[in-house]
């Protein structure tokens, strides 16, 4: 099972921000709360994980520009036990 990362506002009328550099790889772990990009967008942010799982993919490259709301990062989601 998947979810994704997805571009969150960092302030209330923020509207689109550029990838400035992902912390994580794939195969990464992450948490909620794991640092995994740097966005610029009127200043500079960390945009951290909601989820926990693993890296499996990243839909938007270091450097591009998105709207707020738009998938990342795709991580393939912990096991629950």
């Amino acid at each position: 099972m998947e979810d994704y990362i997805v571009m969150a506002a960092m302030y209330p009328t923020m509207t689109s921000g550029k990838v400035d550099k992902y912390l994580v790889r794939k195969g990464d772990k992450v948490a909620p709360g794991t640092a995994v990009a740097e966005i610029i967008s009127e200043g500079y942010f960390t945009l951290l994980s909601e989820v926990e799982g693993r890296v499996k993919e990243f839909y938007v490259m270091e450097g591009d520009y998105v709207e707020v709301d738009s998938a990342l990062i795709e991580v393939e989601l912990a096991e629950k036990d």
